[in-house]
């Protein structure tokens, strides 16, 4: 570990030790990527923290949560998961292609209120296994009894959105009424500094979403097709960009269009950087 990345490594501790006094009943949101497995590894290992960890999975793909099962296993986890509360559909174009993606939304527990699991999507190929958008919208619901009072979240100022682009966050703390305390440690990290931290302390990133490109460095996946972030999903008859009659592979039919009645919205909060900038393209 170089010098730069051992004395933030130091820094954040630190803090991580003092947020540990000031919040006593934490919790750490955890999706198996890079940045969260870090955190996690952190707070437990370098921090003695072993806190227990939430962590969302979608039913229809628990073959692609191998890597967060090994870890759990090592590190003698106790992971929560538990069904949102509504869902929705969200949509824009791509800040890559400028083709229109599509992100699966879960309005999951949080305290009193609820926190946005935005779960990105991929068109289906040939015969592989697939989530239908209408299964999704039509899936089981609940309420949780949410025991926390904070919540430690990988997020970092420097993460991109394939929908919103650079959704820079302004704070490390942040509060918000009838919510647990947003904790993100990580906030002033890069990718690099997480991928080093992660290989200098002996975790492997996961090779289902990530790999190490020509010049030896890890970078994400272009084959997203064990990403456990991104799940093939067919919406045809639910896009709200398509009005006519849509094919159903499920059905293996035409099928008319129901995109008058699924759920669209845009998550906005400023404070996180999450703005509709794609708003006025739908709307046209």
């Amino acid at each position: 570990m170089n010098k730069a990345l051992t004395h933030k490594v130091e820094e954040t501790v630190e803090r991580a030790k003092l947020w540990l006094k000031q919040y006593p009943k934490p919790a750490v949101l955890w999706s198996g990527g890079k940045d969260s497995t870090a955190l996690l590894h952190l707070l437990k290992f370098r921090a003695g923290a072993d806190l227990p960890v939430v962590q969302w999975r979608e039913p229809k793909f628990r073959e692609r949560y191998r890597y967060s099962d090994k870890l759990i296993d090592q590190w003698n986890l106790e992971v929560y998961d538990y069904p949102p509360m509504h869902v929705a559909l969200a949509d824009g174009p791509d800040v890559e292609t400028g083709q229109m993606r599509f992100d699966l939304l879960k309005f999951q527990q949080w305290g009193d209120k609820c926190i946005v699991l935005s779960l990105g999507t991929e068109r289906p190929i040939g015969g592989e296994k697939f989530l239908c958008g209408v299964d999704f919208l039509a899936r089981p619901t609940g309420t949780f009894r949410w025991p926390w009072n904070a919540v430690f979240i990988g997020t970092k100022r420097c993460d991109t959105d394939l929908i919103k682009g650079h959704v820079p966050i302004q704070m490390d703390i942040r509060h918000h009424e009838g919510s647990p305390v947003s904790l993100y440690l990580l906030h002033d990290w890069s990718d690099a500094d997480v991928f080093e931290y992660l290989e200098t302390s002996g975790v492997k990133p996961d090779e289902d979403r990530y790999e190490i490109n020509d010049v030896g460095e890890w970078v994400h996946k272009k084959d997203k097709s064990k990403n456990a972030d991104y799940i093939p999903t067919c919406l045809n008859c639910v896009d709200r960009h398509n009005s006519g009659p849509a094919w159903c592979p499920k059905l293996k039919a035409t099928v008319s269009s129901m995109a008058h009645l699924a759920p669209y919205e845009d998550v906005v909060v400023p404070e996180l950087g999450f703005r509709p900038i794609w708003k006025k393209e739908v709307a046209e």
